[in-house]
């Protein structure tokens, strides 16, 4: 079975292209449950939520580059004690190296939990991302990927954190979306890095194809640049 696919786009939006996959594994019941950051009504700022129907998830946005709480630990109080059925969360890199942090210490089991990662682009501080989404958080997020795929930069800049993250790539998920060095209008690449994760990519009707390669190379190309800019800091602080 093939280990990379094809997750088509309608018009360059990412966001309804991962919602759409994430609809169909709760459509064909290869998970009963999905945790994902989603709008909320009359809310700016998206928060982790436990989805059990398809359409609920009209208001999921992963990719929203806010980051109100570490949803680790939302993972881990539901993955505690058996659920009896598999289960979905879609988080970013720095929350899954925190949830796997909280297994190794009991808090949490991997047995049901399907973990889905993505590139991370980063998230602005908490109130400099309610500057930058002002009245519409959804176009928001289509404005942030549209500047930050193409390098630009931002005024207030990103939160420090992640801009010296040199991980935008987790090392460990089941399932991995592909954003950097897509076209613009796609397809995404989505890496099927364990049984559990081909399972649900089958059950959604995925069809394989070969990664392109310069998806790879704008991975390291980022985290390169992280790299840097987390050097820097480093040196700056023992300047000081």
């Amino acid at each position: 079975m093939a280990s990379t696919f094809r997750l088509d786009m309608d018009n360059g939006d990412r966001v309804a292209a991962i919602r759409g996959f994430l609809q169909q594994l709760l459509t064909k019941q290869a998970v009963a449950a999905v945790l994902v950051a989603q709008h909320l009504p009359g809310k700016s700022m998206v928060m982790p939520t436990l989805v059990t129907a398809a359409e609920r998830l009209d208001g999921a946005d992963p990719l929203a580059p806010c980051f109100p709480i570490n949803a680790a630990r939302i993972a881990s109080r539901l993955a505690r004690k058996p659920m009896g059925a598999r289960w979905a969360a879609v988080l970013r890199p720095c929350e899954i190296r925190a949830f796997l942090e909280l297994v190794k210490l009991k808090q949490g089991r991997t047995e049901e939990v399907v973990l889905i990662s993505f590139d991370c682009l980063g998230a602005f501080q908490n109130k400099d991302f309610l500057r930058f989404a002002g009245a519409d958080p959804v176009v928001a997020t289509a404005e942030f990927l549209k500047r930050a795929l193409a390098g630009e930069r931002f005024d207030p800049d990103l939160a420090p954190a992640c801009r010296a993250c040199e991980f935008p790539v987790p090392p460990h998920s089941d399932i991995h979306i592909g954003l950097l060095g897509a076209d613009e209008n796609g397809p995404l690449t989505v890496e099927g890095r364990s049984p559990a994760g081909r399972e649900l990519i089958a059950a959604a009707g995925l069809a394989g194809f070969d990664a392109p390669a310069h998806w790879k190379s704008a991975v390291n190309a980022l985290a390169a640049q992280r790299a840097a800019y987390r050097d820097e800091m480093f040196g700056r602080t023992e300047a000081a």
